[in-house]
């Protein structure tokens, strides 16, 4: 064997013994298990299926998952040998989970939540929702404006008591009532 083979051979076994790889291919349909967060992904170059490939790379709880919709085309790749496939990149989301700690975000393209503990936010697109498991911000507001829409007040008329009729501009609170209906959700 010449001096030029042997590095050639070297130099291609050098190549094909990486730790890594990375592949392109596109989401099998209907594949995406969001309680185990894996995937299925028909490779690029058209040999058998790849399935449960990681869509995160969490550590203690902690990370990023990105869920990627049927038939995206998706970049794929192993760090730790072969077998171990994890989502690198997506062409396409349908949704986009990221947890640090007791804080949750999760976005799709019609809201976003933000969750820390019991406390909960949630931004619509035409409406959001601040709330805890005992109480939300509609739910508190709603109950002060029907309070004050029928507010009687006790008084004294002619040396007799008696009991204000509803005010006046009570139509003004239930028009804020409509208005903080078009705001929050309950």
């Amino acid at each position: 064997m010449s001096r030029n083979t042997a590095k050639i051979k070297a130099g291609l076994r050098a190549l094909t013994d990486k730790p890594y790889e990375i592949i392109s291919g596109t989401v099998v349909d209907g594949s995406v298990d969001t309680s185990e967060y894996t995937f299925s992904v028909q490779p690029t170059d058209a040999s058998l299926p790849i399935e449960g490939v990681l869509l995160s790379t969490i550590s203690n709880g902690n990370g990023a998952i990105l869920i990627p919709k049927d038939n995206s085309n998706v970049i794929i790749g192993t760090i730790d040998g072969p077998g171990a496939w994890s989502l690198i990149k997506a062409n396409e989301l349908e949704k986009a989970i990221v947890t640090i700690g007791n804080v949750q975000y999760e976005m799709d393209d019609t809201q976003v939540n933000i969750k820390n503990g019991e406390v909960v936010l949630n931004l619509g697109t035409s409406v959001f929702k601040m709330s805890t498991s005992n109480e939300s911000l509609f739910g508190i507001l709603s109950d002060l404006l029907n309070g004050l829409a029928s507010l009687e007040v006790a008084t004294v008329v002619g040396g007799s008591p008696v009991t204000s009729s509803v005010p006046i501009n009570a139509t003004t609170f239930v028009n804020l009532q409509t208005r903080l209906s078009n705001l929050l959700s309950a």
